[in-house]
Formats: structure tokens, sequence, C-alpha cells
């Protein structure tokens, strides 16, 4: 250290001042850790959808799907079952079943070909499917992933 380094005077902070910094330092806080997860690709261990996200959503292609949710039941419409839990699933909906529909494909629509018989599609409003659960899929996990998407969407 040479002298001129010795002498300078130190800045004291005024208790205000500190406590401005202490407030500035804790808002930016919850940002640096944010920008530090998303920079690192940190995700999330478990998520709190039942079926898997189809990512990204693809365009069934059938004009009987828009305007409304709906669960598609593809390739295995004979199953009359797993068409009344679907019915069902409808029903638990209580005053939001009128914005849902169920159906049973048996003709594939080419986005969907490459699913098992009895796979459960979930298809937004605008036609695109957007979620899925494999045949013999629990139905209340359905009925959970379909309220949250009701009461969080602003289409259909």
């Amino acid at each position: 250290m040479n002298a001129a380094t010795l002498n300078m005077p130190r800045i004291a902070l005024s208790s205000a001042q500190r406590t401005l910094l202490l407030l500035l330092a804790l808002s930016l806080l919850p940002i640096a850790i944010g920008a530090g997860l998303y920079f690192f690709g940190w995700q999330p261990g478990k998520t709190a959808n039942h079926g898997t996200l189809i990512t990204p959503p693809v365009a069934v292609g059938l004009d009987g799907v828009k305007g409304k949710w709906s669960l598609l039941l593809v390739g295995d419409s004979g199953n009359a079952d797993r068409l009344d839990e679907l019915r069902r699933v409808r029903v638990v909906l209580a005053k939001e079943w009128q914005r849902t529909q169920h159906l049973a494909l048996d003709a594939r629509p080419a986005a969907l070909a490459d699913l098992p018989a009895g796979t459960v599609v979930i298809v937004d409003p605008n036609g695109l499917a957007m979620m899925r659960y494999p045949p013999g899929a629990d139905a209340q996990g359905i009925r959970a992933d379909l309220e949250r998407l009701l009461k969080y969407s602003w289409i259909g």
C-alpha cells in the first residue's frame, strides 16, 4: 500500500443509507437466483400434471374438436368401460362440463397415428393435442389435469 491509499478518508454510511442498500440487495436477490437457475438449466424434479405433455402441441385436424376441451379415446372406441370413465370425468367437472366433450376415434388422424390403442388425449379448443395418457391411466389423474386446465384457460 502506498501513502495515497492510506490517507484516503473512509466513507461512512448513515443508518438510512445502510437500510436502503439492504432493501435493494434483498429485492435483487430473487432475480439473481432465478437467473442463475435459468442459465444453469435447472428443472423441477416433479411436475403437477399426471399425463405426458405433448411438446410442441400437435394439430389434430378434426373439426369436431374445435371450440371445446376434448377427451379423445384413440383407437379403442369399442371399450365401453373406458368411454364410461371419460363420461364420468366430465360429469364430475360440475359447472365446467359444458366446456368439454369426450369422443372415441377408430380412424386415427395422422398426428395421432403412432399412439397405442386406448390412449386418452386432451385436445384444447384450438384443435391442438396437448396432453396424453397411456392406456389404462387413472381417471382421477385425467380429471385433476382437466380441472386445472379449465381453471386457468381463457379459451373454450
